[in-house]
């Protein structure tokens, strides 16, 4: 375990590393040099978002269990050289097409950090929804970080498959799934869901700003019912979202990578 570790730090070193040398490079280099890498060093340092922050949530789990990987992707599914070694690290199976990351028509040198949610992101936290996913509440709904709008079902019911996208700036983006999705349906419906309304009865968004009357009246409008055939033939439950201020399609398709990688790590 050790071992493992240490070499898990290794390669999130290397793989900041990389990120920032796109960032030097996009900053510093010729125009007719910059275009030439451009392409390539964009592809791989989306790919090391991904395969970073996986690696990181591999260490985070508590409970040692066989990955599930099922069935191997296809021979075509990969590509060669170093991106195709890194892509067979996220087992995502054929879905090949999440690998591709169509590079900017302007280059840009801006930062992002992908990282799986941490237990210190829930230092100071209210009804389970830490200061990162309030941050991303106000950010992406631009209403007020009421907790659970967004997030808060899925921080009380399956934390562990929550992931943060991070700029300069602080939290820009996040991906959150339940791997059991019918349980995780009614156990959102059945307890958590009844102890927020206790909380936050409707009155009391009456007389306020108007998204935060929308925010309070969020958590009594009777959820959408999921049909069985949906729930038998698509088992897990995904959401992701990201800032305005994120241009880059990239950094949300590493999002999406991350989030079915642990997924499918977990069958």
């Amino acid at each position: 375990g050790a071992r493992w570790r240490g070499r898990a730090r290794s390669f999130q070193r290397l793989c900041a590393r990389t990120c920032r040398l796109h960032s030097r490079l996009v900053s510093t280099a010729g125009r007719a040099l910059l275009y030439d890498l451009h392409p390539y060093l964009w592809d791989i340092r989306n790919l090391l978002l991904a395969a970073s922050a996986f690696v990181l949530w591999l260490g985070c789990q508590s409970i040692s269990a066989p990955m599930l990987l099922g069935r191997d992707a296809e021979p075509w599914a990969r590509r060669g050289g170093l991106f195709g070694e890194l892509q067979a690290l996220l087992p995502v199976g054929n879905s090949c097409d999440l690998f591709y990351h169509p590079p900017p028509l302007f280059p840009s040198s801006q930062l992002y950090l992908l990282r799986p949610l941490l237990p210190l992101d829930k230092v100071g936290a209210r009804e389970g929804c830490s200061e990162a996913s309030q941050m991303l509440q106000a950010q992406l709904s631009h209403a007020p970080p009421l907790p659970g709008r967004l997030l808060g079902s899925f921080l009380s019911l399956s934390p562990e498959y929550t992931f943060v996208l991070e700029d300069e700036d602080g939290p820009c983006g996040y991906a959150a799934g339940a791997l059991h999705a019918e349980g995780f349906l009614q156990q959102r419906d059945s307890s958590w869901l009844p102890a927020i309304r206790h909380k936050y009865p409707p009155e009391l968004g009456t007389g306020g700003a108007a998204l935060g009357q929308e925010a309070v009246l969020f958590f009594h409008a009777e959820p959408l019912a999921v049909p069985q055939p949906v729930l038998r033939r698509f088992p897990s439950l995904v959401q992701l979202g990201t800032a305005p201020r994120v241009l880059d399609v990239g950094a949300s398709r590493s999002l999406a990578l991350c989030l079915l990688s642990a997924l499918r790590a977990n069958g």
